[in-house]
């Protein structure tokens, strides 16, 4: 299904990005502490669909001496953003780097609100790769590129434990909090690690999956991991890229278990961005080939597919929280935005030459099941008076198939009778002139009506043998 799309250029490498829950726009970048003269900052934007255009609201922009934004979050209901920006390499040496930034959304301006440290490392190179708010918003969960991982009550930001070293070789790509606020998932090239954040192993690491147990004798890598929402709370998704073949797969896990459910093959080439819309129903991904993709999260069918939708590599994307609109972004400074409606259609293209060949098919076994079956017992002929009953199943004698017979005047009251005597026992008798009305049941009787005429005693006459004649 084609849906509207628009590509706008926001003058900075972009990030991360995020909707509010009033569908504004969020982003972040910049270029970086290389003191390249582009800005790094935080942007709100409002999003006219109409105009196909962006339209600014408020802007945080950081010292020229910090780095980037290199990751950020919205609060699901409140308006609130978390982003990882590194401060200075004076900061980072000494040890004072407040990397974590809490940012209120006003209408005009962003404003800091609190900054902690998530980031252990003193070297410029590393930084905080992910923040990730839990589905009520009550946690907020981090990873960095030393390989740590750290969960904070929100908004108070304590840490519900010590930071946790997940891999001294890896970098944590992705983190993500189950429904039930037990368990964090994080996501490191070689497998995905289960930690919990309750009771008394709380910031243990309680179970493992390897990335060489995806795809069998072939190489992959995890990317990304998110728990389902709503229609998918009984699920959770990670993406797998492969190696040796190069491929792009989603693996749908039990949430509780994370036993794996089903793999699917969704792209030739690997996902850079992925993302799920806050009810569950969509996924969202980009690919490294420049395009962007949507799938029904419990069929994998693909929704949408946007092609060269960036001129470089996609670096973030997102579903707004309406699920009206999807916003990707990318380092060639330009945000993309797709328009998407109430509810996709079922895909099922329908060609006309083969509902016409089926409609000649369907008309042609019509006529040939009426060949064979006779509809005349079905009509209705109430109407025309064309049903003869017969109340008497042994009377032998059936009047032919002209069913009401209308005598004129002249006829004579015997020639009648004599009539009623060898045709059927019951006969209806229609006419607008002196007509005979004869009607049988158990005993055959003879009403003789005559407009404006006196009538006659009612003669009566008996049932005999079959030899023998009626008698008045």
């Amino acid at each position: 299904m084609s849906c509207p799309t628009f590509k706008v250029s926001v003058g900075i490498p972009v990030f991360g990005l995020g909707f509010t829950k009033k569908n504004q726009l969020i982003l972040g970048g910049g270029g970086g502490a290389s003191r390249s003269g582009v800005k790094n900052k935080l942007v709100s934007y409002k999003i006219d669909t109409r105009r196909k255009d962006l339209e600014e609201d408020a802007a945080f922009d950081f010292e020229a001496a910090e780095d980037a934004p290199m990751c950020l979050d919205v609060h699901p209901f409140s308006p609130y953003v978390v982003a990882g920006v590194n401060g200075t390499e004076e900061d980072m040496k000494i040890g004072t780097n407040k990397n974590c930034r809490t940012f209120k959304i006003l209408e005009d301006k962003l404003e800091i609100e609190k900054a902690v440290n998530t980031l252990e490392s003193r070297k410029a190179e590393d930084y905080q790769k992910v923040v990730r708010f839990n589905e009520s918003g009550t946690l907020v969960a981090t990873g960095t590129t030393d390989g740590r991982v750290q969960v904070f009550k929100y908004p108070e930001f304590e840490s519900i434990s010590k930071a946790i070293t997940v891999s001294k070789d890896d970098e944590v790509l992705d983190v993500d909090i189950n429904l039930e606020n037990e368990k964090l998932t994080c996501v490191l090239r070689d497998g995905l690690k289960l930690i919990n954040l309750r009771g008394k192993n709380v910031g243990q690491v309680v179970q493992t999956i390897s990335s060489s147990t995806i795809i069998k004798k072939s190489t992959a890598h995890f990317r990304a991991f998110r728990y389902g929402r709503g229609f998918t709370k009984d699920f959770g998704f990670a993406v797998v890229n492969g190696i040796a073949k190069p491929g792009a797969y989603i693996v749908k896990y039990d949430a509780y278990s994370l036993d794996q459910i089903k793999l699917v093959k969704v792209g030739n080439k690997p996902i850079t961005a992925f993302a799920i819309s806050q009810d569950g129903a969509i996924l969202a991904f980009a690919s490294a080939d420049l395009s962007i993709t949507l799938l029904d999260a419990l069929s994998f069918r693909t929704l949408t597919k946007v092609k060269d939708a960036h001129g470089f590599s996609i670096t973030c994307i997102a579903v707004s929280p309406d699920r009206r609109l999807l916003a990707s972004a990318s380092a060639d400074n330009t945000c993309r935005i797709v328009s998407l409606p109430v509810q996709f259609g079922t895909g099922v293209s329908i060609n006309p030459l083969h509902t016409l060949l089926l409609a000649c098919v369907v008309a042609a076994i019509l006529v040939w099941i009426l060949n064979f079956i006779d509809l005349q017992p079905f009509y209705n002929l109430d109407d025309g008076k064309d049903i003869i009953e017969v109340s008497d199943a042994t009377a032998k004698a059936i009047m032919p198939q002209t069913t009401s017979s209308v005598y004129k005047p002249s006829s004579s009251i015997d020639s009648i009778i004599e009539s009623i005597a060898t045709e059927a026992p019951v006969i209806q008798v229609v006419s607008q002139e002196p007509v005979v009305v004869i009607e049988k049941e158990e005993k055959a009787s003879i009403k003789v009506e005559k407009p404006n005429v006196i009538h006659k005693s009612k003669t009566i006459h008996a049932e005999t043998s079959n030899n023998n004649r009626d008698e008045l």
